[in-house]
């Protein structure tokens, strides 16, 4: 069992994507035989050769999908071994066949082009195109994603499988810090601030829920996307609105711990990991309705729909008056549900596949 990696991802990307291609890649090991990062097979040892590397793989991208004439001198990459692409964009600068692995967190930029920079909707319709022209063995990060991506681009692939994302490691390990200015009940939400993760119109409806006037307050964190401008300033017009911006792990396990639910009322989620972590501080969720957030969640998340500003508002009201008894309920098929996301099921499904398929 040999295969290789395209990792091109870690060159740019801190995300979600990033942590579980290291996990991939730890888990398989030696199964290993050599990780793309770009066109080198190592990562960069410094953060500026890093970037500037991360420049040139995002223009051979660019540049392959334009089918420019210069490209034409740089062939594409074709390993001896199948490869694993982390990312359906790398497969633009591979020669893919239908022995390789591709791995789809979701189609948003297909589906939703709104939500990301202008051009990416394009780089990733030549990736699928060029994925649905070869039928490789695809890998989904969840259900949700596996049935949208086959209504798009059709079955008959060479397999077609569902591997969950794996809770992180030391999500919950480490001292928290207090993060100033937050003192009475809460409720929070993690996520880019943006257009996409919907905290305007959360905002509003947390305005619309009367729960400031009795002394809730709502903690929004994360860095900025598309439309961040727009949530910051109904933030700071809305009485109980506090959003401190990006939060260090200390400060967010302290966030985590001392609130009493969680609101994700994201209009486009690839898997929706801070739902997994709030289910881990035993944090009631209320989640958007229909959506892979339900699918992560289980049947224990209160959701609403994320275009609905009264929808959400009751959400709200019911997360922060919920009873005892029904939040010991809730809590408790949470912690169930979150069985499916075991780190050590879900590595060794990567390393059976790898097995069978390498």
């Amino acid at each position: 069992m040999c295969i290789d990696v395209d990792f091109s991802l870690a060159l740019n990307d801190r995300t979600g994507k990033f942590f579980l291609g290291k996990d991939i890649i730890s888990s398989l090991g030696s199964g290993v035989g050599r990780v793309h990062y770009g066109r080198l097979h190592g990562f960069p040892r410094n953060d500026f050769v890093r970037r500037i590397l991360g420049r040139v793989t995002h223009n051979e991208t660019t540049a392959r999908v334009n089918r420019s004439r210069l490209i034409s001198f740089f062939p594409v990459i074709r390993d001896p071994r199948p490869t694993l692409h982390l990312d359906p964009l790398s497969v633009v600068r591979h020669r893919l066949e239908p022995r390789d692995i591709v791995l789809c967190h979701d189609v948003g930029p297909i589906t939703h082009p709104q939500y990301f920079a202008p051009g990416v909707d394009e780089l990733y319709r030549r990736a699928y195109d060029q994925i649905r022209r070869i039928k490789p063995h695809m890998v989904f990060v969840s259900k949700t994603s596996q049935r949208e991506f086959h209504r798009l681009y059709g079955e008959e692939y060479a397999s077609s499988n569902v591997i969950y994302i794996p809770t992180r490691l030391g999500i919950k390990e480490g001292e928290g810090c207090p993060v100033e200015g937050i003192e009475s009940s809460f409720v929070l939400t993690v996520g880019s601030i943006g257009n996409r993760k919907n905290q305007a119109r959360c905002i509003e409806a947390f305005s619309a829920s009367g729960l400031a006037e009795k002394g809730w307050r709502y903690v929004i964190v994360g860095g900025r996307e598309s439309g961040a401008d727009t949530a910051i300033q109904v933030a700071k017009q809305t009485p109980g609105v506090v959003m401190p911006g990006y939060m260090t792990d200390d400060k967010l396990r302290w966030l985590y711990r001392n609130a009493s639910g969680f609101v994700l009322m994201s209009l486009l989620e690839g898997f929706g990991m801070p739902v997994i972590e709030a289910i881990e501080h035993d944090l009631p969720c209320l989640v958007s309705s229909s959506s892979i957030l339900t699918e992560v969640g289980g049947e224990a998340m209160l959701d609403a729909d994320p275009l609905d500003l009264e929808s959400i508002t009751a959400g709200m009201r019911s997360l922060a008056e919920m009873p005892d008894e029904e939040r010991t309920r809730r809590i408790s098929q949470a912690r169930a549900h979150l069985l499916n996301f075991s780190r050590e099921p879900i590595l060794a499904s990567w390393r059976d596949l790898a097995e069978r398929l390498g």
